[in-house]
């Protein structure tokens, strides 16, 4: 009687175990990570307010004006045209076009830093609130008019803009 238990447990483990495994690969294997979600073209939807120190002139979900927008990302040329272009280069690397000159883009920390680069100096990092299929939500600090954080909202798909403006 003793030995029927252990077959039967011997049995049951072995179950158990397959299951297990059959369930971390294939979380695995349809986890949707970060790399693969950033791939493509993401067009702007806005700037806003986040976080601001101390001014009743700037409040909080207000829009950012152009004019301080355009002055944050002057440093910038990839973003200047409200199109974000991710493409693939390697593990965390992402690379940009603009013009005649490339940037880097890595995903830093655990996928929630995305840093631009220019010949492997940091020009400026953002910080990925949200991340989905359809929609990128990036934080930038501001330390210009005000001090604050700007939240960057883009949405997935922006070749069909693209193609108008040319």
């Amino acid at each position: 009687m003793l030995i029927i238990k252990r077959k039967i447990l011997a049995k049951f483990n072995f179950v158990l175990l397959t299951f297990l495994l059959l369930g971390a690969s294939s979380m695995v294997v349809f986890y949707e990570n970060p790399e693969r979600l950033l791939e493509g073209e993401w067009e702007e939807q806005g700037w806003y307010f986040e976080k601001v120190e101390k001014s009743p002139m700037f409040k909080k979900q207000t829009v950012i004006h152009e004019g301080i927008k355009d002055a944050a990302i002057a440093h910038l040329p990839p973003l200047q045209d409200g199109l974000w272009h991710f493409e693939r280069m390697g593990d965390k690397n992402f690379i940009a076009h603009h013009e005649d000159k490339q940037y880097n883009w890595f995903l830093k920390g655990r996928g929630h830093i995305l840093e631009l680069r220019k010949n492997d100096e940091l020009i400026e990092s953002f910080v990925i609130q949200k991340l989905n299929k359809n929609q990128l939500v990036l934080h930038l600090n501001l330390d210009m008019q005000t001090k604050g954080i700007a939240r960057i909202v883009l949405k997935k798909g922006g070749k069909e803009k693209y193609a108008e403006k040319i």
